[in-house]
């Protein structure tokens, strides 16, 4: 028993460790790069409105971020609270996002949103 709690933390350790130094290797992308997903450039994603499946509104897109200066993998989204949805700004990968009937839709879920990292700029 003792064991296995052992090998949880560590485990649950290692976890936050990783979430903490996700926005670390990230970078906000210059306003002139293109986002190919939506074939916009930063500039222009800056500001969209993210809606969830059911069409209501739950946030902003405040940043686009990357691995490197010309590689967008992430929208930081400001959460308006709404939804189930947290009252924070959240790095949300790119794969989660479509657009629909002009508008930014996230596929994720209030729970698995609230798991993703913060943003601090």
């Amino acid at each position: 028993m003792t064991i296995r709690k052992f090998y949880f933390a560590l485990a649950a350790g290692t976890l936050m460790a990783g979430a903490a130094n996700a926005q670390g290797t990230l970078v906000e992308i210059p306003d002139n790069v293109q986002v190919a997903p939506f074939s916009a450039t930063a500039d222009d994603v800056d500001d969209w409105d993210v809606y969830n499946s059911d069409g209501v509104e739950i946030g902003e897109v405040e940043e686009v971020v990357g691995s490197d200066a010309n590689t967008p993998t992430a929208l930081v989204v400001d959460f308006d609270g709404d939804g189930g949805y947290p009252d924070r700004d959240i790095v949300i990968p790119l794969d989660q996002f479509t657009q629909q009937d002009g508008r930014l839709i996230l596929n994720a879920d209030a729970a698995t949103v609230g798991a993703m990292p913060d943003w601090r700029d």
